[in-house]
């Protein structure tokens, strides 16, 4: 791990060195620093460990740097950490456990061939949409981040986003790999609504065999803005080979909706409806589980973040109001249920209540506080948030966590 840190160092020094002489006029540093304080009760779980807490903390180092009039370098150092986490395997500090690595790393070229087109090359983050198939995971103390190739065509009709990420190098041939490509369009082609189309491939190699596709759209409407109603819709078909005997045949659909009234507070009541479909026990050649791919779950379905956009129904009403200009507050009730089960099962998934408080400090500083209650169902022990055991049938958790987020310059 001292090798480690001398290594940053003196890659800070040597960068440090570049600012003060001319090759590095268009270099620029950030960066953020995000502490989170978790509390848990899950008092009715049967693990030995079942409440407590734990603060995470992650910080970033970015350097931006301008090579020629289209050609960017964009590297993001980040150290993720629990505070006192320490374990056998692993090289510590004190007793922290030390985890710095790159999270970012990327070229980025502009006005290919004299047209709109740009390419990024290297360790990236992919987001799409509202991330519920391809996310780039900020809640976790980590994130998520694909090494990829990825092409954007912006155009006055539509941006396009072609794209291949290498997910994990099994070895052999590139279908031998677990790869994940794409083309994600944003249509302006109508006034007053945000439109999505997308094609994306999944590939797991190594002998497992999956290749299957994800055909999707996702529109969010101002249509209706003036009338203070807000409209969101998702639908998306996977068709393919789950495995070399088994095909891939399942859909994922989510609608919401809200009613915003100005005058009290912004106050906006909204409800939601997802969707997606499980596999069915007497349908062995057919895969009908949607796969979640890669998304950010967090906020989607409730903060406990044992669902997914899979074998579920999850309903949810909503508000939200801003008693200040830099202040929201939103609480929320989901109920969920298992889109497919077995002979004779429950599928009661529980409900959840949750309450968050977001305060904008300042324009680098944001505060975060939240309170959830998630209520099993009858259909089986759920996972705890922060891996405090699991929640048995009918019982309930409790927790809560207080987040701050710092960006510098």
């Amino acid at each position: 791990m001292k090798r480690k840190w001398l290594k940053f160092v003196l890659t800070g020094v040597f960068v440090a060195g570049l600012v003060g002489s001319s090759y590095a006029e268009g270099i620029k540093f950030d960066g953020e620093l995000r502490l989170r304080g978790v509390m848990v009760d899950n008092s009715d779980g049967a693990a030995a460990m079942n409440q407590g807490g734990f603060f995470e903390q992650r910080t970033r180092l970015n350097a931006s740097g301008t090579v020629d009039e289209n050609t960017t370098v964009f590297i993001q150092a980040q150290d993720s950490r629990t505070w006192g986490a320490k374990g056998p395997s692993t090289t510590i500090t004190g007793t922290e456990v030390e985890s710095l690595d790159l999270s970012q790393g990327y070229v980025k070229m502009d006005n290919l061939f004299s047209q709109p087109l740009s390419v990024t090359l290297g360790r990236q983050s992919l987001a799409y949409g509202d991330h519920r198939l391809i996310g780039s995971l900020e809640w976790s103390n980590n994130a998520r981040r694909f090494d990829a190739i990825k092409f954007t065509y912006k155009h006055d009709v539509a941006d396009v986003d072609v794209f291949w990420a290498k997910v994990m190098d099994v070895g052999g041939s590139f279908h031998d790999d677990n790869n994940l490509l794409g083309v994600y369009a944003n249509l302006k082609v109508v006034p007053q609504n945000n439109i999505d189309v997308y094609l994306l491939d999944k590939i797991v190699g190594g002998g497992v065999g999956t290749k299957f596709y994800t055909l999707g759209g996702r529109i969010k409407s101002d249509s209706l803005k003036p009338m203070n109603v807000d409209l969101g819709a998702e639908l998306a078909i996977q068709t393919g080979d789950a495995t070399p005997t088994a095909t891939q045949n399942a859909n994922a659909y989510a609608i919401t909706a809200g009613y915003t009234v100005p005058a009290v507070m912004g106050l906006r009541i909204g409800a939601e409806y997802d969707a997606a479909t499980g596999d069915k026990a007497s349908t062995a050649k057919k895969v009908e589980g949607f796969d979640n791919l890669y998304p950010t779950n967090h906020y989607l379905y409730g903060f406990n973040d044992d669902i997914n956009w899979t074998n579920i129904k999850a309903m949810s009403v909503n508000a939200s109001v801003k008693p200040m200009d830099n202040m929201k507050v939103a609480v929320e009730y989901w109920s969920y249920k298992k889109a497919e089960t077995a002979a004779g099962a429950s599928d009661d998934l529980g409900t959840e209540i949750n309450i968050k408080a977001n305060h904008q400090k300042s324009k680098n500083v944001n505060c975060e506080l939240a309170y959830a209650i998630r209520d099993n169902g009858k259909a089986g022990t759920i996972s705890s948030y922060g891996g405090y055991g699991t929640v048995p049938k009918d019982k309930s958790e409790t927790f809560g966590y207080f987040m701050i987020n710092v960006k510098f310059n």
